[in-house]
């Protein structure tokens, strides 16, 4: 479908491939395509779904997929660090949080 609101979705699909050593699991976001990383971190809590979490997924995939990277950015208790780490989650990838402050040596 062309619907932007149903492109900007994060959508998981499985291709069998010939063989259960070339099946592939895939992530994707608009255009954005990522293999899934298989970072299995056990069933942890989920964050809700809300417009600002579906802007931040389909920022930083785009960000990502373009090997741009992504640092969200704004005031404290907004939710990036949990936004980053759901959407890390979702991927199946390991995501490690550095929180630096001027006493860091």
């Amino acid at each position: 479908s062309s619907c932007f609101q149903w492109q900007s979705q994060l959508k998981q699909t499985y291709d069998p491939g010939d063989s259960p050593v070339n099946s592939l699991t895939k992530c994707k976001v608009c255009d954005a395509e990522f293999d899934y990383g298989f970072e299995y971190l056990g069933n942890g809590p989920r964050l809700v779904i809300t417009p600002l979490t579906d802007r931040i997924y389909v920022t930083a995939t785009q960000a990502l997929n373009l090997k741009m990277g992504c640092a969200p950015a704004g005031p404290a208790g907004t939710g990036k660090t949990e936004s980053t780490k759901d959407l890390a989650s979702a991927l199946g990838k390991c995501c490690y949080v550095f929180n630096c402050s001027p006493e860091m040596d």
